[in-house]
């Protein structure tokens, strides 16, 4: 696992303007994710393009806490998935705050919070997000930087991150006064418990020789991510 996160790698300046607190560079420790996060949280609260959408900020944030406390070998695989999983949220948001291509669910998401899109949606559209889009490729990178090949235990550590984030984004939709919300919770909870993220992993394992292929299957995991939060945000993600 990455050991450390570099003091001097995070600033003060963002896509947004100073003060949006976005890093320098990725956080390598989940710690130094939920401080990204937490230096965020102000601009991604006030809806600020290139902070992030606040529930999903949330969310990470409260996955890298949860990650962190896991013991025994669970901790370097889940440390690692989440830390590649925040990675690859960020550069999105930075993508998303300076204008440039991000993934089109991520577009959907981000282009919600600055809407006006209930709390809770935003939390279940982004943990369709995370698993649907992003857990896939982030095993595949985590295996490579420990040198391990995905099997029982990395898929049983893989489990205990997607239980760990759907009854974060869960908890967060509860919470939320909007009653549209109460279909979403549902459905995240059938979607996560299915596995789908873990054969997703297997299949993109199998083909990381092949970049053109993988790009292609990375493609169409984007384009059903899209569909399922169009899903869950309702009209107002277009």
């Amino acid at each position: 696992m990455i050991e450390t996160i570099d003091p001097g790698a995070i600033g003060t300046a963002g896509p947004g303007g100073a003060g949006n607190g976005w890093p320098g560079e990725s956080p390598s420790t989940p710690a130094g994710v939920a401080d990204v996060l937490a230096r965020l949280r102000p601009a991604a609260d006030a809806h600020r393009r290139g902070a992030g959408a606040g529930p999903v900020n949330g969310l990470l944030a409260g996955l890298a806490g949860a990650v962190g406390r896991l013991p025994g070998p669970d901790a370097e695989f889940g440390c690692t998935l989440v830390v590649e999983l925040a990675r690859r949220y960020l550069e999105a948001v930075r993508g998303h705050g300076r204008g440039t291509a991000v993934p089109r669910v991520w577009q959907v998401v981000l282009d919600a919070w600055t809407g006006d899109v209930p709390a809770g949606r935003i939390a279940l559209a982004g943990a369709h997000a995370l698993a649907g889009l992003d857990l896939p490729p982030a095993v595949v990178s985590t295996c490579t930087l420990l040198g391990r090949v995905p099997g029982p235990a990395e898929r049983g550590d893989l489990e205990t991150v997607v239980g760990l984030l759907s009854g974060l984004a869960c908890d967060s939709a509860r919470n939320d006064p909007d009653d549209a919300t109460a279909d979403g919770v549902r459905g995240l909870e059938s979607l996560l418990t299915r596995g789908e993220s873990w054969r997703q992993a297997e299949h993109l394992w199998s083909v990381r020789g092949r970049p053109t292929e993988a790009e292609r299957d990375r493609d169409a995991l984007d384009w059903r991510a899209t569909l399922v939060a169009r899903g869950v945000l309702g009209a107002a993600a277009g």
